[in-house]
């Protein structure tokens, strides 16, 4: 059931960023998911998988800055169940453009708009490859009203094919990010939920993520990622056969550097 959680995870990442003054721009900030940099990132998972992602960034105007963002999943795509390996197998990616703008309100501070195109291999299965583009906002609740704590509501719409069949729905977040003391650090949390569907075929997901997040260098150019996700999948395949996942909990530990 791995692998079909892999569309739904390759779904949920979401980094950002937005100017809101010059002095603020100068200290890098991961915790504020509407701030975007120029990273390069290196994960692990406890599968034996491996994900590398990098980000390059630059601004419209004043206000508004954009990303551009491109993510690879390798791995033993013939790996057996209960028995991961390492390997460099092609299992799926992920682009994506970020836009994100500063706006005159007191409630949500900064909006961002993305755009995703995700492909996840399923032939290990003997079945057809999920191809989907997704299109979301995201907002910052000002923390003023949330007791010190970043609040990021998300809401994305998603369209094309799953497992070889034309489907569409939705998926839907609430990041919640506590920072840690004064170095920077900071725990992530979030529920999501997402349910993709079409005339034969159907893909729904719930998982409850926790990331802690640390510099490892003072200027914070270098972060150590720890990633515990408790999620579950359940299908319904072209032939109309359904399977229902138990929840499995995975872990991802990683190293991210930004420019």
């Amino acid at each position: 059931m791995k692998k079909l959680l892999l569309t739904a995870s390759m779904l949920a990442a979401m980094s950002g960023t937005a100017f809101a003054n010059e002095e603020e721009s100068q200290v890098i900030d991961p915790s504020d998911l509407t701030r975007v940099y120029t990273q390069a990132a290196f994960f692990v998972t406890s599968d034996a998988d491996i994900r590398l992602s990098s980000m390059l960034t630059g601004s419209w105007t004043e206000t508004t800055q954009f990303g551009g963002f491109i993510e690879g999943n390798f791995g033993d795509s013939d790996a057996k169940p209960g028995k991961d390996s390492m390997g460099v197998d092609y299992l799926g990616s992920r682009a994506q453009y970020f836009q994100v703008s500063a706006i005159d309100s007191s409630l949500m501070p900064r909006v961002g708009f993305m755009a995703d195109f995700i492909h996840t291999k399923n032939s290990a299965l003997g079945l057809d490859d999920n191809t989907l583009m997704s299109v979301g906002a995201i907002g910052l609740i000002n923390p003023a009203y949330t007791g010190g704590a970043m609040l990021f509501p998300n809401v994305n719409y998603t369209i094309g094919e799953v497992f070889g069949e034309t489907a569409d729905g939705y998926m839907l977040n609430l990041f919640a990010t506590i920072p840690m003391g004064d170095s920077g650090a900071f725990v992530q949390a979030w529920p999501e939920y997402m349910n993709v569907s079409g005339d034969t075929v159907e893909l729904e997901s719930t998982s409850f993520n926790v990331m802690m997040n640390a510099p490892i260098k003072e200027d914070r150019t270098q972060w150590l990622m720890t990633k515990l996700q408790y999620a579950s999948a359940d299908v319904t395949l072209p032939t109309g056969v359904t399977l229902e996942g138990d929840y499995e909990l995975k872990a991802e530990v990683g190293v991210k550097w930004f420019f």
